[in-house]
């Protein structure tokens, strides 16, 4: 048995432990990776158990280990929950000295400083453009399209639901649904290509729509039902507000505006969120920036 620490839960992932402690648990392990485990109940709640190079995030429970710690979880086993403690596979996390994250930024403080986050926008589209990975949605802001078929194929239903989209966010709700059922699932992954452009624009929503409860609610409730677990799980917690922490450091360099330091720090940011899955990152990127274009 492999013993670990929890150094950080987010609150939903708190809140949703507790509840599980208190009712019949009956969680299990939905997916494994080298830095990460998710757990799924049968209702599709999701929490991720996740080492410190992948941080803090609305599903996240951060634990002390190096890579491979997880190796001995198996896709679809069982996991016990006893008050502090979690066992999956042969792995024991001590829960009880996590510090609770929140995953929600001040939308409040952000939207009224927005001006200052729009100046700055134009940075990180240049950033997103000259550091994203090739093959993401980023093609709907400009960089080169894909060169196969099928990556192409996804692209051309995106352009044309993310229209739709666009056209729901100005207030044409048939459109709103319409779009987010045709980005839902399109692509290939846990979470596919449509599905992060649909929480970047859920983020977007909650930064300067002016009616971002009803948008992202009318979004999430479209989406989660046409995609996998975990995307739907990310979908919800965006629809929430709700994002991991490189958004947070996003979100907090470009309130500043331009000025001495600021462009380095929304790079760094831009390339954390960039590092996001192999290109969740520069499609939810893309989904956040696309709306500036109104």
């Amino acid at each position: 048995m492999t013993a670990c620490v929890a150094r950080s839960i987010s609150r939903p992932a708190n809140e949703r432990l507790h509840r599980w402690h208190q009712d019949r648990f009956d969680a299990r392990v939905l997916a494994v990776f080298e830095r990460a485990c998710d757990l799924v109940t049968p209702d599709g709640a999701v929490v991720a158990f996740v080492l410190p190079q992948v941080g803090d995030g609305p599903l996240n429970v951060v634990v002390d280990g190096e890579a491979g710690l997880f190796a001995g979880m198996d896709p679809g086993a069982p996991v016990t929950l006893d008050g502090d403690r979690l066992w999956a596979g042969d792995l024991e996390i001590d829960l009880g000295r996590a510090s609770v994250w929140e995953p929600r930024p001040d939308w409040d403080t952000l939207r009224a400083g927005y001006a200052a986050i729009v100046s700055c926008l134009p940075l990180v589209r240049a950033r997103c453009l000259r550091y994203a990975p090739g093959g993401s949605l980023l093609g709907l802001l400009g960089a080169p399209l894909p060169d196969d078929a099928p990556a192409r194929a996804v692209f051309s239903t995106a352009n044309k639901a993310a229209e739709a989209l666009r056209e729901g966010w100005a207030g044409d709700l048939k459109r709103l649904r319409e779009g987010a059922a045709r980005l839902a699932g399109l692509g290939s992954g846990l979470t596919p290509a449509g599905d992060d452009f649909l929480t970047g624009a859920m983020l977007q929503a909650w930064l300067a729509h002016p009616a971002p409860d009803h948008v992202c609610c009318t979004v999430g409730k479209v989406a989660v039902s046409r995609t996998t677990a975990l995307s739907a799980a990310f979908l919800r917690a965006a629809a929430r507000g709700e994002c991991s922490a490189p958004w947070h450091a996003l979100l907090a360099a470009m309130s500043e505006g331009p000025g001495e330091g600021t462009e380095a720090r929304i790079t760094a940011a831009v390339r954390q969120v960039l590092k996001h899955g192999a290109t969740s990152g520069a499609d939810s990127l893309t989904g956040f920036l696309y709306f500036q274009r109104c």
